[in-house]
């Protein structure tokens, strides 16, 4: 390999995160423009590295590895569509590059094309299983599929071998939910606050989960690190004051409702809650000055 070819593996370790084993050894100026397109992703530079790519591309048209990074660039883009293009080419051009076949995976996820996306996620874990991503893509496919079994299976396999990842704990607890495994719901929102300990939202679901089943005091705890997290959470405050009220804690429910007016009354879509709130409040009253 020339010198500039063993830089260009070097670089790309270290920024873009995995090595290229090409089948096709790029020549000088294609090996250039690429060494150019990694510079310009490390400085941020995106139309840069994107003229790079292209650049690359045309000096070499039988190298995948330009069209792998061009589609990966898109995507982090939300240009879904010529992601896959560029994608298309890469894996005919190397139909063992598992990174083509995940990205492009990825890319018909993005555009909702799940049944194209399923045999280049499946493709990419063949070649290579431990590419934990397809796990994720694939899950996020099956589930707005509707098809929850396999939502789940992939979802457990991901969250397993990647325990840090919140927003997939969270998926993964919807999806049990779908499932009415309650119980594995409530493990699964534990574990995306064990991974995220200021994600509001899963403290909100969970203790959604707890006023389900009636557990009051568990959904109090969990609804009050809601609103700590996010104040002006209105549904958060009202669930709390729910909560309250069914364990007999009037005046703690009453100041909560309260809440509910004070924080929602501005706020667009919070008109509901705030009625539920305000249409509590006089029989609230009522019963604390009655039990005085």
């Amino acid at each position: 390999m020339s010198r500039l070819g063993v830089i260009l593996t070097v670089v790309l370790v270290a920024v873009v995160g995995h090595v290229v084993l090409a089948e096709v050894e790029p020549n000088a100026a294609a090996t250039e423009a690429y060494n150019a397109y990694v510079e310009a992703y490390k400085g941020k530079d995106m139309a840069g590295a994107e003229a790079a790519l292209k650049k690359a591309r045309a000096a070499q048209a039988d190298w995948a590895q330009p069209c792998v990074e061009l589609g990966r660039l898109y995507i982090e883009q939300k240009k879904f569509a010529p992601a896959a293009a560029e994608l298309t080419e890469a894996t005919r051009l190397d139909p063992a590059n598992a990174q083509g076949h995940l990205y492009l995976g990825q890319a018909y996820v993005g555009q909702e094309l799940y049944s194209k996306a399923y045999p280049s996620l499946q493709k990419a874990l063949e070649l290579d299983p431990t590419l934990n991503e397809a796990h994720r893509a694939l899950g996020a496919a099956y589930f707005e599929e509707g098809d929850y079994a396999k939502a789940l299976e992939h979802y457990t396999a991901y969250t397993t071998a990647v325990p840090g990842d919140a927003t997939a704990f969270m998926r993964l607890a919807e999806t049990n939910k779908k499932l009415g495994k309650k119980g594995a719901a409530t493990a699964a929102y534990k574990s995306a606050i064990k991974a995220d300990p200021k994600l509001a939202t899963a403290y909100y679901n969970l203790g959604n989960l707890y006023l389900e089943g009636e557990d009051f005091a568990e959904a109090q705890d969990a609804f009050t690190e809601a609103v700590k997290l996010e104040p002006n959470n209105v549904k958060a405050h009202f669930n709390l004051a729910i909560a309250l009220h069914s364990q007999g804690e009037l005046e703690k429910a009453l100041a909560e409702y309260q809440k509910v007016i004070q924080v929602g009354g501005g706020q667009k879509g919070a008109g509901a809650t705030v009625k539920q709130a305000q249409d509590v409040i006089p029989a609230l009253k009522a019963q604390i000055e009655a039990g005085k």
